[in-house]
């Protein structure tokens, strides 16, 4: 008889987890559990709509079912070099949209991905490539991201000669220091980087473009170049106090503890912000030993970045489990301070006014002020690109929109010629997968415009899109309607 209920994902004890890095809050599934899990699907492959990688789902699912995790590496890697990551780390859009939503439960193609992954710790065993042979050309990619880190894979496999240049001194770019390793280990990250750069990438670490290396020497040695520069410009309030000692922005903070530095927070802590990685900067907190940790939204928790997701709502439940508090429709208008350090986080409560059809506005009610103590502020309020190792001359060359992305065209090219881009500096998206999606798009170009597609190897190109255009906005309109 067919089982249509979703095989239950188990988790650590939130008590056992809090205590240290080394613990992943997901337990993995089991031999049988993932066959299990994996039967359950009927095959339809909707759930590729949704994904901005336009993944064999429903193969990788089925191989999956029938015992065969090899397989399912096998099909993942035909678009994704991280099926280990994504595993564990990806919106899954995907399992929004399934058709078994309402009937059991959705498909949990995350973890099943998670699961074939970790039974190989080096590809090598289940992904054959066929043997290359240098075509001549030369690409430069910039960051180190997951979208420049693809881009190299499949360039290098065609037999381009890649060199990566990498400003930190570790590959994953926020995957990472952006991603705490509770969430995302780095032995996991390192596996997989290990066998992209094992293709024959040639890496440079803690090398910064515009300062050990000039961009126009880059446009000068390469044929091509690639733009994988993530969003590492912290964006602050500038709320009066702001110039305090114990004040970090959450990409910095992130940063410095992936790196390993051991941050003193105190006891209690105070986030700005309402989106993953406020998440990430409080559950951070917690393990770094703060006692009470607050994070603090402008506006409901049905507004926050992420959400409709299941996703979002995933990663706040598993933050409440870690008893992080959410304090939502606030607005924070002072840290004030005792010498140079801030010791209490004063804030208004706000009203949610209706503006149209958006979303409504948050206007603080100034006749009551209420406030915090506090060791420690993080303000996870957003980040942006930095085009300045570009020099006067490209950077008035490169257009952006005017939320200072990147604009390309349907190669992936910027305004630039010969210079392609993607990831968060360029999408809208800002996520892992859609930054793998760029890069697949950017690697036809780039082999378009070197004029070498007589001699590439056709079988082992990224698929653009498979079946169906994506559409990871039906999937958060599915999302949003099974709420109601």
């Amino acid at each position: 008889m067919l089982k249509f209920e979703r095989v239950k994902i188990k988790s650590e004890d939130p008590e056992d987890r809090v205590k240290t890095f080394d613990i992943e809050p997901v337990i993995g599934y089991t031999d049988n559990e993932a066959y299990a899990e994996g039967s359950r699907c009927i095959g339809c492959n909707i759930c590729t709509q949704a994904c901005p990688a336009s993944l064999d789902i429903g193969g990788y699912v089925n191989s999956t079912a029938v015992h065969d995790p090899g397989q399912t590496v096998k099909i993942v890697f035909e678009n994704l070099p991280f099926p280990a990551i994504i595993g564990r780390v990806c919106t899954h859009l995907c399992e929004d949209i399934c058709v078994l939503y309402d009937t059991g439960g959705p498909i949990a193609i995350r973890h099943i991905k998670r699961y074939a992954a970790d039974k190989f710790q080096d590809y090598s065993e289940v992904i054959h490539l066929p043997k290359k042979k240098f075509i001549g050309k030369t690409v430069a990619i910039i960051g180190g991201g997951p979208s420049g880190l693809s881009a190299a894979y499949y360039l290098s496999i065609q037999g381009v000669k890649v060199t990566l240049y990498e400003a930190l001194p570790v590959l994953g770019g926020f995957m990472r220091v952006g991603i705490p390793k509770y969430r995302l280990p780095h032995d996991v990250i390192e596996k997989e980087v290990g066998f992209i750069t094992s293709q024959g990438v040639d890496v440079y670490l803690n090398t910064k473009i515009g300062q050990d290396v000039q961009f126009e020497e880059i446009l000068k040695s390469y044929d091509a170049v690639y733009l994988g520069i993530g969003n590492h410009k912290p964006r602050m309030t500038g709320t009066p106090g702001s110039d305090a000692q114990n004040i970090m922005h959450a990409t910095e903070f992130l940063r410095r503890t992936s790196l390993g530095e051991n941050i003193n927070v105190g006891k209690n802590v105070v986030v700005i912000g309402g989106g993953f990685t406020a998440n990430d900067a409080s559950r951070t907190s917690i393990r770094l030993g703060a006692e009470n940790v607050y994070i603090m939204y402008r506006r409901r928790d049905v507004d926050r970045p992420g959400y409709p997701s299941m996703n979002a709502d995933e990663e706040m439940e598993e933050t409440m489990e870690e008893k992080v508090t959410y304090v939502w429709e606030v607005t924070p208008f002072e840290y004030a301070k005792e010498g140079d350090r801030i010791v209490e986080v004063k804030y208004w409560q706000n009203d949610m006014v209706p503006e149209g059809r958006g979303r409504a506005k948050p206007v603080p009610k100034k006749d009551k002020i209420l406030s915090v103590n506090v060791d420690f502020v993080i303000e996870a309020t957003g980040q942006e690109s930095d085009y300045s190792f570009l020099g006067d001359q490209y950077m008035r060359m490169l257009k952006l929109t005017p939320q200072g992305q990147t604009i390309t065209d349907q190669n992936g090219m910027t305004s630039i010629p010969g210079v392609f881009s993607g990831g968060d500096s360029t999408n809208f998206s800002r996520d892992l997968i859609s930054a793998v999606r760029d890069a697949d798009t950017a690697v036809l170009g780039i082999l378009k415009y070197l004029n070498v597609m007589d001699q590439v190897n056709e079988e082992v190109l990224p698929f653009l899109d498979r079946w169906k255009k994506f559409s990871p906005m039906s999937a958060k309109m599915a999302y949003a309607e099974r709420q109601k």
